[in-house]
């Protein structure tokens, strides 16, 4: 009966040390190691891929861009940037002094409708635009107008560093960040 009760517990050891399988604790504890190991390389190159896109979409070149906006964003939204790109800069290089730039040359900030920050010059000037603008007047309460999408070809043509937006003639600037910058090909508007 003694035996008995001992060749039992002998299988039961070998089961769990993995004895007469081919399988040691020291090889499972490697083999999950080199699994972790995989999965984490995995999980960086996918993360080191996802980064190279997002930077290669804002690298210069021609996008396309479903911009979010009411008529009321071509007097209200405004960035401060000290520098410019090329012939195009900020309506204020510091929070006191305004540039009296012409409209097709100053930066305006406006969201895609996935969150992507472009500074755009002149973007109520397309025709596109201009004709929405002229359909539904900016006088009206900001809460009273229509939001639409601008769904634009744009040219990217850098970035500028230290740039805050506001999104009211009023309201108080952001925290600097860097932003692309710009110019528009063409636009359609929905909605």
């Amino acid at each position: 009966m003694e035996s008995e009760q001992e060749n039992k517990a002998a299988v039961e050891t070998h089961a769990a040390t993995g004895e007469g399988s081919g399988t040691t604790p020291a090889n499972a504890g490697r083999r999950r190691v080199f699994i972790g190991l995989g999965v984490g390389a995995v999980v960086v190159i996918g993360a080191a891929m996802a980064m190279q896109r997002s930077s290669s979409s804002s690298a210069t070149g021609t996008v396309t861009a479903d911009i979010t906006l009411v008529t009321s964003d071509r007097a209200d939204v405004d960035c401060l940037a000290a520098a410019g790109v090329e012939t195009y800069r900020c309506a204020f290089a510091n929070e006191t002094t305004p540039w009296t730039g012409d409209e097709a040359h100053k930066l305006k900030p406006y969201f895609t409708t996935d969150r992507h920050l472009y500074l755009i010059p002149g973007l109520f000037l397309d025709p596109a635009l201009a004709e929405r603008f002229k359909s539904e007047p900016a006088d009206k309460p900001r809460d009273q107008l229509k939001r639409f999408t601008a769904k634009c070809h744009l040219k990217v043509l850098g970035k500028v560093g230290g740039t805050r937006v506001r999104w009211l003639a009023t309201g108080a600037w952001s925290p600097p960040e860097e932003v692309d910058v710009a110019t528009v090909i063409d636009c359609k508007v929905e909605g």
